[in-house]
């Protein structure tokens, strides 16, 4: 699919055909989502780019993840997106500059896109070239990604009364435990890629106008606070796994001490079972009347003295 926004005298208006594109008219930004190998071609030799393959966009070295030149500007970033069968899955997103018009390369629905279209739609007027919705889709994404921490340590919160009030010690409390953790660490991969990716950009030479390098620098701030805050909640969880395998290991020795405490109130009882039980000719016992039951009273009565032991001792 591709989006085209492009701007005259009184507002920008968005064409979905490459055939209804205006040459008379300012471009601001050209998107494709899940292109076609038709469209992808149809924007390159209509705008004379070249975009880079999903391999390119997903290498991780510093020179893979920002390019400048004197005619273009190529920014890599990865976004996170919600999955049916994981939590979040990272997608890498490519960014080009050129000529003032803005193109985007990605293969998955992204809410700061959406988010910046709507931006585009009620402040036209904030909007003049692509560098501005650049600098708008990184703010809208740090701003969800501020938003899903806040998500994570809600979620924390949560775990962490059910362990004080419920302490219900199951595998499944773990694996959530875990889960939050591999969000957590993906969260703050992705922060520190953009971290390094606006770093970049307001290094560049003559790409930004001073107001958008202090957007910027805004920016920058507010992702070394959201890596701070990552890092303070995988302390949490770290803090709130070792809580739960803790208590695991009291309740493990409470079942441990209850079965020995079962095998030693037996013992006694089994040690005169043992001797009774054997059958030489010469056992006095054999003969005694009352025998039976000063037997059974003896198993009885060592018992209740070893019951009466552990229970002084505070063993029980």
């Amino acid at each position: 699919m591709i989006r085209i926004f492009q701007q005259d005298e009184a507002a920008v208006r968005k064409v979905r055909d490459i055939d209804s594109f205006s040459d008379t008219e300012r471009t601001l930004w050209v998107d494709l989502q899940n292109p076609t190998r038709e469209e992808t071609k149809s924007v390159e030799d209509k705008f004379d780019v070249n975009f880079q393959t999903q391999q390119e966009q997903s290498e991780i070295e510093s020179s893979s993840r920002y390019i400048e030149e004197d005619e273009f500007l190529i920014a890599n970033s990865n976004f996170m997106v919600p999955d049916k069968e994981q939590m979040y899955v990272t997608v890498p997103v490519s960014f080009m500059l050129k000529d003032e018009t803005l193109f985007t390369y990605r293969n998955a629905d992204l809410k700061s896109f959406a988010d910046t279209v709507k931006r585009i739609k009620s402040r036209r007027s904030m909007f003049n070239d692509g560098a501005q919705i650049l600098i708008t889709i990184f703010e809208s994404r740090i701003d969800y990604d501020a938003d899903l921490i806040e998500v994570v340590s809600l979620e924390i919160k949560s775990i962490n009364r059910q362990l004080d009030l419920e302490a219900n010690l199951d595998r499944e409390m773990l694996l959530k435990i875990n889960d939050y953790q591999e969000l957590t660490m993906s969260i703050r991969e992705n922060v520190v890629d953009k971290q390094r990716v606006i770093t970049s950009m307001i290094r560049s030479d003559g790409w930004f106008t001073d107001d958008e390098q202090q957007r910027l620098r805004t920016l920058i701030k507010d992702i070394n606070s959201l890596i701070d805050h990552t890092n303070f909640i995988f302390e949490r969880l770290e803090f709130l796994q070792n809580t739960y395998l803790g208590l695991i290991d009291l309740e493990q020795n409470r079942i441990v001490k209850i079965f020995t405490v079962v095998s030693l109130v037996f013992l006694p009882p089994t040690l005169l079972a043992s001797i009774w039980g054997m059958n030489f000719a010469n056992m006095p016992e054999l003969s005694w009347q009352l025998g039976y039951p000063i037997a059974l009273g003896s198993i009885v009565l060592s018992s209740l003295v070893t019951l009466l032991i552990f229970r002084r001792k505070n063993w029980l």
